[in-house]
């Protein structure tokens, strides 16, 4: 290995027997070094098959015990390059998995005064829906995320898929308790195939366009499926002068979703094996990794250990990251009253207002995708999300300017600031094997925050003055969060440059080429990929204590108030 002034990129040829160089970029006590790394592929191969010929057997080849972590055999850790008709005819079966879920939530919102009329329930109770379901969803998506990494996407998803169908099912009735039970059921299911989405995206493109189809997910998902939900939950009802189509449409969709889930797990079948996910993370050879891992009687009923062999880079942003993911929620949340209160602007108007910051990230956000795959740079773009939303918040909370200029800004900032952090997931953690629990875990966290930080919001928002009714002391938390998120970039950044060679600023291409690396040397050098137990448990500790407050926020402010 030969030390380099300027790191190049040369293209690994397909042929394993060939030499391929890929420029690698570590770190030594803080400084950084530029290194060209020079490899035989079916040297590397023939040596570890050699090692693991002349393996006892008494422990497993495919963990490290000082490090922590599930290393996948050969095949499955390097970077397989799919050929882009398979990449392309996963996609167009991917990206609609869970359409139909998104499309039943979403209808809800505009249908609120008809189901009040026709279920005959309060808007207490039917706000009580929504908590429900995303009070579930601050633990579930752990456990579906362990469950896909252990047995694979593809089930997870099918599994999903016929829940959010039993959900969307229970909810066409005039039955309020059923209603919600459907609606509960349907979000068990939901949660989870999102993140089995993410991870299938993981194998497809790693190494090549990662980020645009995380983000083409994100507006076709969040964005474009919401607003034709939106619009057309009232016309819906209009049909045969009958409301329930407004559900039932939503649920055939589902039901499509779910043929659609089974048409690709037969598509993986038939397509050459190399290419296809792997299956199972958590067994090779027939013998669970977590055998060779002393543990309690507990741990191994309960299953915890993908959460354990998350790494310390990971599991520093979760903690870092603590309510900045909800405030966005909440602005978007509060943006039609803020107008109201503080302009004097019509209801109409202010809705009307609200749904335009939806309409440049449809654009944008792929836009900002691409741009990581082929430039990088992930984490300025943190930072930037956040003096954007400051500058919004001071000037639709505590100035009089027209408010669509602060819902136009804070388009852009809605635009990149979820997809810099989706996107990266996936670098954070290092390991595909843990890409499931990763985005369950990150998930929970952001949902833990979100009803913790709102019922926060409201609680000042209600001891504001009677008649003024100022949003002042609300704005004011939402700008000390975001102005924390300022300093998180560049520290980011910099924790990347001594843990993870820059791979966050690298790429799609050349980041995947260190990964790969960083296998090959098992992580020596990429501390930020090691398991840090101390970490892992203060962090931990926290999701835990933020789902422990958001159930008990939830019983006082929910069920404890008629």
């Amino acid at each position: 290995m030969s030390n380099s002034a300027a790191g190049s990129v040369s293209t690994a040829s397909e042929k394993a027997e060939e030499t391929s160089s890929v420029p690698i970029l570590t770190s030594r006590s803080g400084t950084q070094e530029s290194q060209s790394f020079t490899y035989s592929r079916a040297d590397s191969n023939h040596h570890e098959d050699n090692d693991k010929s002349e393996d006892s057997g008494e422990k497993d080849e495919g963990y490290n015990g000082e490090l922590g972590l599930a290393v996948e055999e050969d095949e499955e850790a390097a970077t397989v390059e799919i050929p882009l008709r398979y990449k392309i005819m996963a996609f167009s079966m991917i990206i609609f998995f869970s359409t139909g879920s998104v499309i039943m939530q979403d209808v809800s919102t505009p249908l609120k005064s008809t189901f009040r009329k026709e279920l005959g329930i309060t808007n207490a109770q039917y706000g009580t829906v929504s908590s429900a379901t995303s009070l579930v969803n601050t633990v579930l998506p752990i456990i579906g995320g362990i469950g896909m990494d252990r047995w694979g996407a593809t089930y997870a998803a099918i599994i999903s898929s016929i829940f959010v169908v039993v959900g969307a099912l229970a909810a066409n009735t005039n039955t309020y308790g059923v209603l919600i039970g459907g609606l509960i059921i349907m979000g068990f299911g939901s949660t989870v195939i999102q993140a089995a989405q993410n991870k299938l995206y993981v194998h497809w493109f790693r190494g090549s366009s990662l980020g645009l189809v995380i983000a083409l997910n994100m507006a076709w998902q969040q964005r474009i499926t919401s607003i034709i939900a939106r619009a057309a939950a009232v016309p819906m009802t209009r049909i045969h002068n009958w409301w329930g189509w407004a559900l039932w449409i939503p649920a055939l969709i589902c039901i499509f979703d779910l043929l659609l889930v089974l048409i690709y797990w037969w598509y993986e079948r038939i397509i050459p094996r190399q290419y296809r996910p792997v299956r199972s993370t958590g067994r090779k050879r027939g013998r669970k990794v977590e055998d060779d891992i002393p543990s309690s009687r507990w741990r191994s009923i309960i299953r915890l250990g993908p959460v354990e062999k998350l790494p310390r880079f990971f599991w520093i942003l979760c903690g870092t990251q603590i309510f900045q993911n909800s405030v966005p929620q909440v602005y978007t949340t509060n943006l039609a009253d803020i107008q109201t209160v503080t302009r004097g602007t019509s209801k109409l108007a202010a809705g009307y207002n609200t749904t335009l910051q939806s309409i440049v990230p449809v654009v944008l956000t792929p836009l900002t995708g691409l741009f990581f795959d082929r430039v990088g740079w992930r984490m300025p773009f943190v930072s930037i999300a956040a003096i954007l939303y400051i500058v919004v918040f001071v000037l639709i909370g505590l100035t009089k300017v027209a408010p669509l200029i602060p819902i136009l800004i804070s388009s852009f900032a809605l635009a990149v600031s979820q997809i810099a952090f989706l996107a990266s997931i996936p670098i954070f953690v290092g390991n595909d094997a843990l890409i499931g629990t990763a985005y369950g875990v990150w998930k929970s966290f952001i949902n833990a925050n979100d009803i913790v930080l709102e019922v926060a919001a409201g609680a000042i928002q209600d001891r504001a003055h009677i008649k003024s009714k100022s949003y002042n002391n609300v704005i004011y938390l939402l700008i000390a969060i975001k102005c924390l998120q300022v300093v998180l970039g560049p520290t980011y950044d910099y924790l990347d440059g001594i843990w993870l060679g820059h791979s966050l600023r690298l790429p799609e291409k050349r980041r995947s080429a260190v990964r790969d690396h960083a296998i090959e040397v098992g992580y020596e050098g990429y501390d930020g990929w090691k398991v840090h137990t101390l970490t892992t448990m203060v962090v931990g500790g926290l999701l835990c204590g933020v789902i422990i407050t958001a159930w008990v926020l939830y019983i006082i402010y929910s069920l404890g108030k008629k």
